[in-house]
């Protein structure tokens, strides 16, 4: 599946060869999103990915090799302090991305907010927090713009805490909602997309704004698929009929590595869908001249 090429620059990209800001990369999955799209988008040095499935873990030892891969977002030390608020290369992130779970917000879901388990979005804030990035990318389902804190609660309060928490941080927060079907693929795939900007750095007049240049992206991206008679990567039968999935791997039913791809498909990012975040990224990141937060 390709992003887009190096000559497909629109007329608000002027990244150059100097470039290169370093990428740590939360609930990194199979490594399919924002570190694929880094790679091909170019301007980004993975640094560390944090997967706490076994199985993922392994496909990313493979499509990245040499990369230190945490186990445990959440977990802490013996005194209680975070794995982000320890010493590591991780405190070098100029960039953190996360694709944390969808299922606490999915509206095809139980909706539980904060109080499912599988809610990573205060462990990525705890990263933020204390690694102090100059940007942060995290992508979710739309549904987190509407669900509830915890059961009970109002209809999008946990959006409300969300980005206060955020403000508490320090950054500055612009969202993109879009999908796959942007794309020109079968399927729609909505995403919300969450760009934060250190407040320290500040972004001249006359900036574009997001909305402004992912449209012109969007539309390098379709004439180059055009162009290249290019097909989408992700056929929707397999989302909408897992059951086909071992037919095209050649595995029998009910295997565990079917059941894991299942898994892994049903919660992929397109890396197109990434790439307008970091290609945010890399226009700011030019247009601010590289300014330095700290």
């Amino acid at each position: 599946m390709i992003v887009r090429l190096r000559g497909d620059r629109t007329p608000h990209e002027r990244v150059t060869g100097q470039v290169m800001l370093k990428q740590l990369d939360l609930c990194s999955g199979v490594g399919a999103g924002f570190p694929l799209a880094g790679l091909l988008t170019g301007g980004f040095e993975l640094i560390e990915l944090c997967e706490g499935d076994k199985w993922c873990r392994n496909i990313l030892k493979r499509r990245y090799p040499g990369i230190p891969i945490t186990k445990d977002i959440k977990g802490t030390n013996q005194a209680g302090l975070s794995y982000w608020e320890c010493d590591g290369e991780h405190h070098q992130a100029d960039i953190i991305t996360a694709s944390p779970p969808c299922q606490p917000f999915s509206i095809q879901g139980k909706r539980l907010g904060a109080a499912d388990e599988r809610d990573c979005l205060p462990a990525v804030l705890c990263a933020i927090r204390a690694i102090r990035p100059k940007y942060f990318c995290i992508e979710n389902v739309p549904g987190l713009l509407s669900c509830p804190f915890q059961p009970g609660l109002p209809k999008g309060s946990y959006w409300q805490i969300l980005t206060s928490a955020i403000a508490e941080l320090d950054y500055r927060l612009t969202t993109l909602k879009l999908g796959s079907g942007h794309f020109a693929a079968p399927f729609r795939r909505e995403r919300l997309l969450l760009v934060g900007l250190s407040h320290r750095v500040k972004p001249p007049p006359g900036t574009a704004s997001w909305s402004e240049q992912a449209r012109t992206q969007i539309e390098a991206i379709r004439n180059t698929q055009a162009r290249r008679g290019l097909k989408p990567g992700f056929p929707e039968r397999f989302l909408q009929s897992p059951e086909e999935l071992p037919r095209f791997l050649g595995l029998p039913n009910g295997s565990t590595t079917v059941r894991r791809q299942r898994e892994a498909i049903g919660n992929l990012l397109d890396p197109r869908v990434a790439a307008l975040a970091l290609q945010r990224v890399l226009y700011l990141e030019t247009v601010t001249g590289g300014q330095n937060p700290n």
